[in-house]
């Protein structure tokens, strides 16, 4: 019995070592620690891009200018590490704080900042929800209704075929035009740039046969198919977010947790132990054959271990 004990033991040491072991070859390497130490800085982003879209809205123009401070030193930390995003994309966001700071200094009212507070925080909240794998939960693609019933807005003035159909629908095209430039820079982090730029390519061009309409130059049947390029492009644009799950920014927290995997391995090791050991306890024999036992009559026999 002493010998299964022995292997019990044994195992459990095996099993300990194995468990650091993976630990140890899955922890951070130097690029991953320089992850995880910029994870902080994100999570800085995150509550400056925060503070801006609140400050926005409530149109407090100091506290603004301070978050948009604030973020913009932030972006400029991530910019010197590679591997946490694109760098053109972080440069985009860094751009968008610092036009947000000039029409802050220059005493513009909030509607016209605003527009910079809203794209910066799309494009924050895309980012984190890109580095933990999800780009489908970002809030950016709660614009697929927006942007729809902008289009159907726009469809319902062409179709009055008026004298003000087509100015009707040019007005409304700036609501549209508003919504897409809102997200273009959350699309570009979500690997979506292609899609982006056909969406906004269709929506010039749009613009340029409404203003044919209104000049009267434009088919009946032509301004029937103004709107099918839109569509098209709105569609490709808000679909397969369920297949793009790949992280781009390193998880919070980041690493391996090798003091609960340390603790879990001894746990282990200390129950097979204590199991093994009261096993023995409760039987100490073993079962020989007739062979080792030296006898002719019984099969089996039991003999205490020494």
């Amino acid at each position: 019995m002493r010998k299964r004990w022995l292997v019990a033991c044994m195992l459990s040491l095996m099993l300990t070592v194995v468990l650091i072991g993976a630990a140890a070859a899955a922890a951070p390497s130097e690029r991953t620690a320089a992850s995880i130490s910029t994870s902080s800085t994100w999570q800085r982003v995150q509550r400056s891009a925060d503070a801006i879209y609140e400050a926005s809205t409530a149109g407090n123009r100091q506290a603004a200018y301070y978050a948009g401070q604030q973020i913009s030193s932030q972006l400029k930390e991530l910019l010197t590490t590679e591997g946490v995003i694109e760098s053109s994309q972080l440069q985009s966001i860094y751009q968008e704080a610092k036009l947000l700071l000039v029409n802050i200094e220059q005493k513009k009212s909030a509607v016209q900042w605003r527009p910079q507070a809203a794209r910066i925080k799309l494009a924050v909240d895309a980012a984190a929800a890109l580095s933990i794998g999800m780009p489908s939960i970002a809030m950016w693609l709660q614009y697929e209704p927006i942007i729809k019933e902008d289009i159907a807005r726009i469809r319902q003035a062409i179709n009055m075929r008026n004298a003000q159909a087509y100015a009707s629908a040019s007005a409304m095209l700036h609501t549209l035009k508003e919504h897409t430039d809102r997200i273009a820079i959350a699309a570009a982090i979500a690997n979506k740039t292609n899609e982006m730029n056909a969406l906004l390519s269709s929506v010039n061009y749009m613009s340029r046969l409404l203003d044919a309409g209104q000049r009267g130059s434009i088919t009946s049947q032509l301004s029937q198919q103004v709107l099918a390029p839109v569509e098209a492009a709105t569609a490709v644009l808000f679909s397969g977010n369920e297949g793009r799950e790949q992280p781009v920014i390193a998880p919070i927290g980041g690493g391996v947790p090798h003091r609960w995997i340390f603790g879990i391995s001894s746990l282990i090791s200390s129950l097979l132990a204590y199991v093994s050991w009261r096993k023995y306890k409760h039987t100490p024999y073993a079962i020989m054959n007739k062979d080792e036992a030296g006898s002719q009559k019984p099969l089996f026999m039991k003999r205490k271990m020494k």
